[in-house]
C-alpha cells in the first residue's frame, strides 16, 4: 500500500514558486523567439505585405465611404495608426507581438500538459520560421488578429480545462474557492480565463464577419469538454457570438459606418446557385431563369459552375451587383427553395468549397482550385491617391535589402506544388493535431488537448459553412496550432504500449 506525502505548507509554497519560475521563464523564452524571428520578417517586408483587401481598409477610414463590409475593428487599427504616427508599420509590428505573445501562450498551456519545453520551443521556433506563415503575420490583413485571437482561444481552452476548478467539480469535492475560482450561486463556477476565452471568441467575431459562427462551433464543443464551468461558458459564448452581431446590426450604423450589401453578404448563395445551374439546370424553371438572367447573362452562370471559388461568377465583368442587391430577396427565395429539392447538390458545393479546410492534397489542377497566397507588390492605389499620406505608407519600404530578398526567396521555394500540402494547407495539421489530442485523452483521460483541437474543429467546420475561394489565410491558425501539436502527438506516440 502506498501512501502519499504532502511536505510541510513552506515547503510546498517553494515549490509552487519555483515553478510558477519556471512557467514564466519558458513562457518568456517562446515569446522571445517568436518575436525575434517575426521582428526579421516586419524588417524584410516593411511596413507589410499588402493587398487589394488593404486598400480598401485603408480607404474606409481615409476618403471612405467607411462600410462594415470587411472589419470595423482592423479599419481603426488601421485609422488610429495613420493618424498617431502617419504610417500603417506600427498595425504590422503589433501582429508580430501579438502572434508571438499567443503562440506562447499556446505553448505554455501545453507545457502545462507534460510536454516538454524544448521541444515546444523548436516546433514554435519552426513555425515563426516557416514563410507562409511568417510572411502572413506582417500582412495588411484583418485575418492575421483573427488567426491571434483563435491560437489564443486554443490556449486558454487548455489551461481551462486543466484549471483547479475542472479538478475539483469533476472529483465532487467541497473545498472552498478562491479569488480566482469562485462557486457562484446555481453551482456556477467562475474562473478570470472564462473572461479570456469570451474576449477571445469575441476577437473571431469583430475580426472577420463570419467568425461568430467559428465561435459558435468552437463553443458547442468545448461545452462538454469542460464541464465544470459549463453554464457561465455558454453565457460567455452568448455574449462572444452577439457582441459582434449587434455591433454588425445596431451599433455601425450608429455610428455612421453603413452595412455591408445584402449580395455581397450573401456572395456564397451566388456560387452555389452558379454550380447547380452549370450540373443541373432543369432543376430551374422558366421564370428561375429569368431571374438569374437580370443578374448576369446564362453563359456567364455556366462559366462560373466551379465549385472550387465563387468569384468566378460574383466577380464576372457581366455579374450586375447593382441588379443582384435589388433582387437579394428573390435569389435568396430560389436558393432556399433548391436546398429543399436538391441539398446534394448544394451540400456537394459547399463541400468542395471548404476543401481547403479538410483536403489535404492540392486542388490546383482544378478549375477555379487554386490556391491564393500573397501579394509580394505594391497595391494598385484609386486613382486621386497619388501623393497622399496613404499612398506612401502603403509603399513597400523594407528595412533591409537582403532581407526582403531572403524572404522574396524563401516564400518563392515554399511554393513548390508538393509541399503546398503541408506548408500551405491546413488540413494535414488539423488531423494531425485531433490524432495527438485524441491519443492524449485516451492515455490520461483529460480532455485538455481536445479542448485546444476544439477551436481548430470550430474554424474547420465554419469554413464549410462560409468560404468564399481557396484562399490560404482563411485556414492560418489550425496550422500554427497544429506545428504546437507536434511535441504532443510525439509524446503520446512514445508511450504507446509495444506490440506483442
Amino acid at each position: 500500500m502506498t501512501i502519499a506525502t504532502v511536505g510541510p505548507p513552506s515547503v510546498e509554497r517553494e515549490r509552487g514558486d519555483v515553478r510558477d519560475t519556471r512557467d514564466r521563464r519558458f513562457t518568456l523564452a517562446c515569446y522571445a523567439t517568436g518575436q525575434l524571428v517575426l521582428l526579421g520578417w516586419w524588417l524584410a517586408f516593411h511596413p507589410g505585405l499588402m493587398s487589394p483587401d488593404s486598400v480598401t481598409y485603408v480607404a474606409h477610414v481615409t476618403t471612405g465611404p467607411w462600410v462594415a463590409g470587411q472589419s470595423v475593428a482592423y479599419d481603426a487599427l488601421l485609422g488610429l495608426s495613420l493618424r498617431a504616427t502617419g504610417d500603417l508599420s506600427p498595425v504590422t509590428l503589433a501582429q508580430t507581438a501579438a502572434m508571438a505573445a499567443a503562440l506562447a501562450h499556446l505553448a505554455g498551456a501545453l507545457r502545462s500538459l507534460g510536454v516538454r519545453g524544448r521541444g515546444l520551443l523548436v516546433a514554435l521556433g519552426c513555425a515563426v520560421l516557416s514563410p507562409p506563415l511568417g510572411a502572413f503575420t506582417v500582412t495588411m490583413w484583418k485575418d492575421v488578429p483573427f488567426t491571434v485571437c483563435a491560437v489564443l482561444a486554443a490556449g486558454t481552452a487548455v489551461r481551462l480545462a486543466t484549471g483547479p476548478a475542472a479538478v475539483r467539480r469533476a472529483a465532487g469535492s467541497g473545498t472552498r474557492g478562491t479569488l480566482r475560482n469562485r462557486v457562484l450561486k446555481g453551482g456556477w463556477t467562475w474562473d478570470p480565463r472564462l473572461a479570456a476565452l469570451g474576449a477571445e471568441l469575441a476577437g473571431l467575431g469583430l475580426f472577420r464577419n463570419n467568425g461568430f459562427l467559428v465561435a459558435l462551433i468552437a463553443a458547442i464543443l468545448l461545452l462538454p469538454l469542460l464541464p465544470a464551468a459549463r453554464r457561465p461558458l455558454a453565457a460567455v459564448a452568448a455574449a462572444a457570438v452577439a457582441a459582434p452581431l449587434l455591433l454588425l446590426g445596431a451599433g455601425y450604423p450608429a455610428m455612421g459606418i453603413a452595412p455591408p450589401s445584402r449580395s455581397f453578404a450573401y456572395q456564397t448563395v451566388f456560387g452555389d446557385l452558379a454550380v447547380a445551374y452549370g450540373e443541373r439546370p432543369r432543376l430551374f424553371d422558366r421564370e428561375q431563369r429569368a431571374l438569374l438572367a437580370t443578374i448576369a447573362p446564362l453563359h456567364a452562370w455556366r462559366r462560373g459552375a466551379t465549385c472550387q471559388t465563387m468569384a468566378r461568377v460574383f466577380f464576372d465583368p457581366a455579374f450586375s451587383h447593382s441588379r443582384a442587391e435589388q433582387r437579394i430577396s428573390d435569389v435568396l427565395e430560389l436558393w432556399r427553395g433548391l436546398l429543399v429539392r436538391a441539398p446534394g447538390v448544394m451540400l456537394s458545393a459547399r463541400i468542395c468549397r471548404a476543401a481547403l479546410a479538410w483536403q489535404v492534397g492540392s486542388t490546383s489542377g482544378e478549375p477555379g482550385g487554386e490556391l491564393y497566397r500573397f501579394s509580394l507588390r505594391d497595391p494598385r492605389l484609386p486613382d486621386g491617391w497619388a501623393g497622399t499620406p496613404a499612398a506612401s505608407a502603403m509603399r513597400q519600404r523594407p528595412f533591409s535589402a537582403g532581407l526582403r530578398a531572403a524572404g522574396l526567396s524563401a516564400l518563392d521555394a515554399s511554393t513548390v506544388r508538393q509541399l503546398e500540402w503541408l506548408l500551405w494547407r491546413a488540413p494535414f495539421w488539423c488531423y494531425l493535431g485531433y490524432a495527438a489530442a485524441a491519443l492524449a485523452w485516451r492515455r490520461t483521460g483529460s480532455g485538455a488537448a481536445l479542448a485546444g483541437a476544439a477551436v481548430v474543429a470550430g474554424q474547420q467546420l465554419g469554413v464549410i459553412l462560409t468560404n468564399t475561394a481557396p484562399d490560404f489565410r482563411f485556414m492560418v491558425a489550425p496550422i500554427f496550432v497544429g506545428v504546437l501539436f507536434v511535441p504532443l502527438l510525439l509524446r503520446e506516440v512514445r508511450t504507446l504500449p509495444p506490440r506483442r
